[in-house]
């Protein structure tokens, strides 16, 4: 059968184009929380402080309840996530779940539960490392953020009524039953490549599977790379989508099939396109200027989250680059800084304000000046780089690292060699072997 989908360039806390109660089922994974920059200065989440966050995201599931026909689901993937120290000044787990659910039910939403989703594979979305805290000591480990929660909700009311044929076009097999209506799915994420937080099809397959008919309509608020559409389609359903960044456009046609062979028809350049295949007709529309004020809107919900806790920003979130490199074991060799103050032989501050300390290197206090000194030589006027080992944070929260000038000096090591400080032994990091035998052979020599 012939499916419909459009696909709108726009902000989902205005869905204005969706008619009320026209959807029969909402999937959608939010944006992460100052962890990825989707590239709009009106996107959510980055560098919002997580009041805005939180409040920006219950207007987009105002307008999710608005849409949504009674007797159907609202289905949303989201993660508890990691606070960084290094700009928040503390150290925490984000429950963001519980905000959702919080709002969600005030607008008339009724929980109906969770999945949890034990990701098979590494995927450091929520900022969480493969070994962090006091390891392998006890009391400041820190747990392992592999999975995240699927939550559902379900709109107060009667849902619309459904043939006898349409409901044995979409039955589910036993097996899928078993599988789908259980508290854990085990599958791997989605390889990072394309689009910056894309899910894998697995994912809404199953919800979609699971919640709605043949021939209903699938909404996505926060459509991405296009993968809830793509599997609407592919499940014979209708979809709508929204994707506030319009560069994401080129990696959704290509998802969905829309290719330069398809049939053609412009209307109004500005406003859509269509397109259309054997199997599926597409609509493609650039939103107009939201006019309303979201401030404002906010102001109106029935529930204003406050947060309990005020963190102190210390670092612009754009100049980590949390969730990429970071993450990654290692800045980028060109990510360069530069010295702007020195606190101890192992701590010191960089220029974009993040306080690290030198992995490995323990102050001695008969050479502190000395190792200050050295420090202060060795990096004035000098690009440095840093990189990361498989602990990230010691017991205080402060950013583990090595430290390299751009010719690649390895400054840890130096001041090891040249005397200037002694060998940490409490952590277990990779060059904990080789400054040992620096110290040794610093002893054997005097």
């Amino acid at each position: 059968m012939k499916t419909y989908h459009k696909i709108i360039i726009g902000d989902s806390r205005w869905m204005k184009e969706v008619a009320d109660e026209s959807v029969h089922l909402i999937v959608t994974s939010p944006p992460y929380w100052q962890l990825k920059d989707y590239g709009n200065g009106s996107q959510i989440g980055f560098n919002d402080t997580y009041e805005e966050y939180i409040n920006n995201l219950n207007l987009v599931w105002k307008e999710c309840h608005r849409v949504l026909h009674k007797g159907c689901r609202l289905c949303i993937n989201i993660g508890d996530q990691f606070a960084r120290s290094v700009y928040y000044g503390r150290y925490k787990v984000i429950p963001i779940r519980t905000e959702i659910i919080k709002f969600c039910e005030t607008i008339g939403f009724d929980y109906m539960g969770a999945i949890i989703w034990q990701k098979v594979t590494t995927c450091n979305t929520t900022g969480g490392a493969t070994v962090m805290g006091s390891y392998p000591y006890p009391r400041n480990g820190i747990l392992k953020l592999d999975y995240e929660f699927i939550l559902i909700f379900k709109k107060y009311g009667n849902p619309p009524k459904v043939s006898k044929e349409i409901k044995e076009k979409s039955k589910l097999t036993d097996e899928e039953w078993k599988q789908y209506f259980t508290g854990h799915w085990n599958f791997s994420g989605e390889k990072q490549d394309k689009h910056l937080a894309m899910f894998p099809e697995e994912l809404p397959k199953r919800l979609i599977k699971m919640f709605s008919f043949v021939g209903e309509t699938v909404l996505d608020p926060f459509l991405g790379s296009g993968t809830t559409s793509l599997v609407a389609r592919k499940l014979n359903r209708n979809s709508i989508g929204y994707e506030i960044n319009e560069n994401f456009l080129s990696i959704i046609k290509e998802k969905l099939g829309i290719t330069q062979n398809s049939v053609f028809h412009d209307a109004n350049f500005a406003v859509f396109n269509l397109f259309k295949r054997n199997d599926a007709h597409f609509e493609i529309m650039r939103q107009e200027k939201p006019t309303v004020d979201f401030k404002e809107e906010i102001k109106k919900l029935p529930y204003i989250f406050k947060d309990p806790v005020k963190f102190e920003r210390k670092v612009d979130p754009k100049k980590l680059r949390f969730g990429s490199k970071i993450d990654n074991s290692s800045y980028d060799r060109e990510t360069y800084f530069t010295i702007k103050e020195i606190i101890s032989p192992e701590m010191l501050i960089l220029n974009n304000g993040l306080k690290i300390k030198l992995l490995g290197v323990r102050e001695n206090l008969q050479k502190k000046e000395e190792a200050i000194q050295f420090l202060r030589e060795k990096t004035k006027g000098q690009k440095v780089f840093i990189k990361f080992d498989n602990i990230k944070y010691d017991e205080e929260n402060t950013l583990l690292c090595y430290l390299y000038l751009w010719n690649k000096t390895f400054l840890n090591a130096h001041l090891i060699k040249n005397g200037l400080v002694d060998v940490d032994t409490n952590l277990h990091y990779k060059y904990k072997t080789k400054f040992l035998n620096l110290q040794r052979e610093i002893i054997r020599v005097v």
